[in-house]
């Protein structure tokens, strides 16, 4: 919307949602039915989908098994109208699936505005919070997560209820958000100040807090902030063998000046870039949202109101503000 990242336009934004199934028939691009007939949907189910279409056949859908970067990529709120029948995006009354978006019927008890966010914050959570990439040996029971927008709330719940985490903390320049943040189970530590001797004064009081739980270090860092500045204290605050997931930096203007290669090996660190997610990280992200929808607050990080589709003006304008982790648009009315 604010011209940071090129699409190709016109086209239809919005990739987040769930929606009712209208119409389910054969493939309108090669006359093949839908790879999800398998699954015994509906026309009347209230789904969530994939935010990427992949072909399924290709090296990175099969042997990588990185379906989110296939050779035949199309992903929901970035392709042109002409690309297709053009009904691309979510934020409009109808949307087309196509035949390679792995498709997740919703629990009957789980709630619409819940459910939103999970086919692209939560899913990409599940994918950079794996528990089969995280440290093999050790306690693996603290964390730091970076950034308390909605996918580092979401990596905190993640941490705490999947993973079983005694320690984990949240480090935002925002006090509300990191109140939110604390409701989902961190213990939340503020940022302020941008550069100099404050700053770093205020980042060893944070180490300082942070090794009085954890003496050797955290066993896992995760930047969910974006910006590239927070590397080196992510790195400080690992133990030897911890893990760093890479989330948020997803712009150009996130080149990696503070890290040494040096510091990576004699801490013996694992790195890891995470870019969306697997049609499995969807099915568990579902999975998550259910188990804890009574144990978690997952509105807190919705605006309390919802925008119909004729007031999506607005709905960027409260979204603007930051007040809310998400804001809520219901293309069900007009």
């Amino acid at each position: 919307v604010d011209g940071k990242r090129q699409e190709p336009v016109p086209l239809v934004l919005g990739h987040e949602g769930v929606g009712v199934i209208e119409r389910i028939g054969s493939d309108i691009f090669c006359g093949d039915r839908p790879r999800n007939a398998s699954w015994k949907l509906r026309e009347g189910d209230r789904i969530t989908f994939s935010v990427a279409d992949s072909c399924g056949i290709c090296p990175e859908c099969t042997l990588h098994k990185l379906p989110q970067k296939c050779v035949s990529l199309m992903k929901y709120g970035h392709t042109s109208i002409h690309d297709g029948l053009g009904l691309n995006g979510t934020y409009a009354s109808h949307i087309l699936l196509r035949r390679g978006t792995h498709v997740v019927q919703l629990p009957a008890g789980l709630s619409s505005r819940i459910a939103s966010p999970a086919n692209c914050a939560l899913a990409t959570v599940v994918n950079s919070l794996d528990m089969a990439r995280l440290p093999r040996f050790g306690s693996n029971n603290s964390a730091v997560v970076q950034g308390a927008g909605l996918l580092g709330i979401y990596a905190v719940a993640w941490l705490k209820k999947r993973v079983g985490m005694d320690h984990v903390f949240c480090l935002d320049r925002n006090p509300a958000r990191l109140k939110t943040a604390e409701r989902f189970g961190a213990v939340p530590l503020l940022v302020e100040g941008d550069e100099g001797k404050d700053a770093e004064e205020q980042a060893v009081q944070r180490a300082n807090q942070i090794r009085a739980w954890c003496p050797r270090g955290v066993d896992v860092v995760v930047e969910m902030s974006g910006t590239s500045s927070v590397l080196t204290e992510g790195v400080s605050l690992l133990r030897h063998g911890g893990h760093y997931a890479f989330c948020g930096m997803v712009h150009p203007d996130s080149r990696l000046s503070t890290l040494t290669g040096e510091t990576i090996i004699r801490k013996c660190l694992t790195i890891r870039g995470v870019h969306n997610y697997t049609p499995w990280n969807l099915s568990e992200a579902v999975q998550f949202l259910q188990e804890n929808r009574d144990a978690l607050p997952f509105e807190a990080v919705l605006s309390p109101s919802g925008y119909s589709l004729s007031r999506i003006d607005e709905a960027f304008q409260e979204a603007f503000s930051g007040r809310h982790c998400r804001v809520a648009l219901d293309c069900g009315t007009l």
